[in-house]
């Protein structure tokens, strides 16, 4: 059950809920106070290294990088073999990750319900693929998410090793390489917001993202278990680095982690509990909201963005109503 008081869980908004945080939530991040520089780097260090799986995932894909990646003069030889064994890594990598955490929480329950923030779990409906959930989301995001962040990041490092996009290297400058990545996240929101947000128009939302809005109640694989367009949409995110100065890690660390975060937003827990403690935090209760009620939560929780445009909902009652009343405007409106 939730550790938010009696009053807290009365404001909460109708679930039925089986865990959520102290209502209603916050968003923003470092954006709370930019000019306490302080407050900033804590900010930064605690959302790659606190209750976050960021930092450990720079960890270890750089040591992929560093190990069994291929070099980028292969890459530079032209479509090879090289090629598959991104692919292949990418598949282990999502199967690892995404199939680890359902069977952590789902298949094999070794969390029970602690931290879960639905009452309901992984269903069985004529709406998926397969007529299960699971199976549903296992496909979509391996037929089509991991083959299509394959030829983004594929194309890419192919493109910086003909110099097609500008590259960049730690003896060029080591700030802007560290920079770059303290960046991504800030870059990561804002286009995440746009695209969602677009997504969400009618066309595109009733021929495409309904695929991933039939995951009502979310599991690991409703992470990028998306129609093939969206998957395309979603993860247009690394065009930056046709821009700005890159060097193969930022590409391969911007993707990669892109294409399996969702895994962890998405997981429905909040966190692993290890002898009742939280670490690391994955799912995210502000864009749980958003699966439940579709017009809200469109980017996520360290950028304001929501806020800042009148999109935000807080999980309390109170923002329920006031999403329904701005959502029969809009339908006023364009009727």
């Amino acid at each position: 059950m939730s550790d938010a008081t009696p009053d807290e869980q009365g404001i909460a908004d109708q679930g039925p809920w089986n865990y959520h945080p102290v209502v209603p939530i916050s968003t923003g991040g470092i954006f709370r106070n930019l000019l306490n520089p302080f407050v900033v780097l804590k900010g930064i260090f605690l959302s790659w290294f606190g209750l976050y799986v960021r930092g450990l995932f720079f960890l270890l894909i750089t040591a992929i990088w560093l190990t069994i990646f291929p070099t980028l003069a292969e890459i530079a030889a032209g479509p090879g073999i090289w090629m598959l064994e991104i692919l292949l890594i990418n598949m282990v990598l999502m199967l690892c990750w995404a199939g680890g955490l359902h069977l952590y929480f789902y298949r094999y329950g070794k969390q029970g319900a602690f931290l879960r923030f639905s009452v309901n779990t992984m269903e069985t409906h004529a709406k998926f693929t397969f007529g299960d959930q699971v199976w549903d989301n296992m496909f979509w995001t391996l037929a089509w998410g991991v083959p299509i962040w394959t030829a983004y990041e594929c194309g890419l490092l192919w493109m910086l090793s003909q110099g097609v996009i500008p590259g960049h290297d730690w003896d060029t400058g080591a700030i802007w390489f560290i920079a770059f990545f303290v960046l991504i996240p800030f870059w990561d929101s804002a286009h995440f917001f746009t695209v969602h947000r677009f997504l969400h128009s009618k066309w595109l939302y009733g021929k495409v993202h309904s695929v991933h809005h039939r995951n009502i109640h979310v599991g690991p694989w409703s992470g990028l278990s998306m129609h093939p367009v969206e998957t395309a949409i979603y993860l247009s995110v690394v065009v930056i680095h046709l821009v700005l100065p890159s060097h193969p890690l930022h590409i391969v660390f911007h993707i990669t982690w892109y294409a399996l975060g969702p895994a962890a937003t998405h997981c429905g827990f909040e966190a692993i509990s290890v002898a009742g403690g939280k670490y690391p935090r994955l799912g995210d209760f502000f864009h749980q909201l958003h699966h439940k009620f579709f017009e809200c939560n469109y980017g996520n929780s360290e950028v304001p963005l929501d806020r800042m445009t009148g999109s935000f909902h807080d999980g309390t009652r109170g923002a329920t109503k006031a999403m329904r009343a701005r959502m029969k405007l809009a339908r006023q409106v364009r009727s």
